[in-house]
């Protein structure tokens, strides 16, 4: 067994924060709202109250906010448009000044875009697509709002449970519907394994109405997440042309998901996608600006999401690919568990082909490390796999371990070393890079134990190549006194 003397220090992660009080004013609303007419990366907390903060206002004096935004927005709306053609963030004002029409709002409307049926990005986006037109009818209807269920309670989008049972029973006194969408998102959103869920539960079956039976049956077996199925293969005949690419459609680890009954039978039919079952290999290619907000749609399942995710993170190792990467800090702060599908994806990014793709690997290492949520074994066992396919190079592998050592997770580095390097060796010749980190970090973490077989095996060859001097190094540092 292996066992180090000294304890890692990591880098501070950026702390899941709880979104600042519902805006409660006509003029601080219409300001946010602007904001993200302007903004080019939108942050699930403005977005969010922005949008709770118009429905309040609209609620409340509908007249006053349509003038106060009409004078705010100017010519941004200067005609009227088909809901399909408005930026997400962009439907609700648009609705309040008119320049929608009602019959592109109702749920009917929004529709998969042809030849993306399989694309992760599209799914979510219907979603938020589905919620934010549900809005706008109801603003058309004149069926007004006091707030908005699904308003997160975290910047990730995440919702407390005891917080959504004070709302559906605000709603009941009140005598409001809740909408579809809404309240679908709202479920998606809501946190499962907080120490209030047992209570929130009960508080929710208590409510007597639909949706707090819904609330209490999510809380439970109905909105366990499904678990990815690991698998190698290749993609099929429908699947994005990017796997086209000469290097790319060669065998590969991918995640595929079962279906969730749940999704399927209780939620509008927006939330399908995310419920029917996948093979792994989607359309998908485009995770470009906003990706927070589109992440907060299931910030409770960043399993679902990194096996999604995978196959354009594998595009970037193995033919350089400007892959999707860039995305896995962010989802290695979402909620959920921290399972096999995201230290996959954490793997195939710390092999990419360039180093400006590697350092998001990196990262979100770092900060699955920094939060207790990382599985070192299964990680080094997951490069080890990806080493053999040909998706993860020695040498690439040891400039991004060698950056995550150097931000202070010397022990964390060998702990996922140790478990990796029987796996690539004694038949990768070009492991001297890696065996010299794996060594540093040997040293500096004082680890002591056996020295594995496939490390004594380089070190016993005879010369000095670079393998077989650093085998020799690291079994010294398992081995001193």
């Amino acid at each position: 067994m292996i066992r180090t003397t000294a304890q890692d220090v990591l880098p501070p992660v950026a702390p899941v924060r709880r979104l600042a009080a519902p805006l409660t004013g006509i003029a601080e609303t219409v300001e946010l709202t602007v904001l993200q007419f302007a903004a080019d990366a939108h942050t699930v907390a403005a977005f969010e109250r922005a949008l709770d903060g118009l429905v309040r206002q609209a609620h409340r004096d509908r007249a006053a906010l349509t003038t106060a935004l009409s004078g705010a927005v100017g010519e941004q709306f200067y005609r009227t448009e088909e809901a399909r053609r408005v930026a997400v963030w962009h439907v609700v004002p648009a609705t309040l000044l008119g320049r929608i029409p009602e019959y592109g709002l109702q749920p009917a409307s929004v529709l998969r875009p042809r030849g993306h049926e399989e694309c992760a990005q599209g799914g979510l986006d219907r979603v938020l697509a589905a919620r934010v037109r549900e809005i706008g009818y109801a603003l058309l209807s004149g069926r007004t709002l006091p707030f908005l269920l699904a308003t997160p309670t975290w910047d990730t989008g995440a919702l407390d449970a005891a917080e959504l049972v004070e709302r559906l029973a605000e709603y009941q006194r009140s005598g409001v519907r809740p909408g579809a969408a809404d309240f679908g998102q709202a479920l998606l959103r809501v946190r499962r394994d907080g120490p209030d869920t047992p209570a929130a539960a009960a508080a929710a079956a208590r409510l007597g109405t639909a949706e707090g039976d819904r609330l209490a049956a999510w809380l439970g077996p109905d909105g366990a997440p499904g678990t990815p199925l690991r698998r190698t293969g290749g993609p099929g005949p429908r699947a994005h042309r990017s796997w086209a690419r000469p290097g790319a459609a060669v065998p590969q680890v991918v995640f595929g998901s079962g279906a969730r009954p749940a999704l399927l039978r209780d939620f509008p039919d927006a939330f399908h996608w995310l419920g029917r079952p996948h093979e792994g290999f989607t359309q998908c290619y485009h995770w470009h600006a906003g990706h927070p907000v589109r992440a907060s749609v299931l910030p409770e399942d960043r399993e679902a999401q990194a096996a999604w995710l995978l196959p354009s993170v594998t595009l970037a190792a193995t033919v350089g690919a400007h892959g999707d990467a860039w995305m896995l800090p962010h989802l290695a702060r979402l909620g959920g568990p921290a399972g096999p599908a995201l230290h996959a994806a954490v793997a195939a990014g710390l092999g990419a082909q360039h180093p400006e793709q590697r350092r998001p690997a990196v990262q979100a290492l770092l900060v699955l490390a920094a939060r207790g949520e990382l599985d070192a074994g299964l990680l080094g066992r997951e490069l080890a796999a990806m080493a053999v396919l040909g998706t993860v190079k020695p040498d690439r592998l040891a400039d991004a371990t060698r950056s995550a050592a150097g931000a202070g997770a010397y022990a964390t580095v060998w702990a996922v070393l140790a478990e990796a390097l029987p796996g690539l060796l004694p038949s990768v010749r070009t492991a001297g890079e890696l065996l010299a980190v794996a060594a540093d970090c040997a040293e500096r973490c004082g680890a002591r134990g056996p020295v594995p077989p496939e490390v004594a095996a380089v070190a016993a060859r005879r010369g000095s190549h670079r393998p077989a001097a650093e085998a020799r190094r690291l079994a010294a540092a398992l081995t001193a006194s």
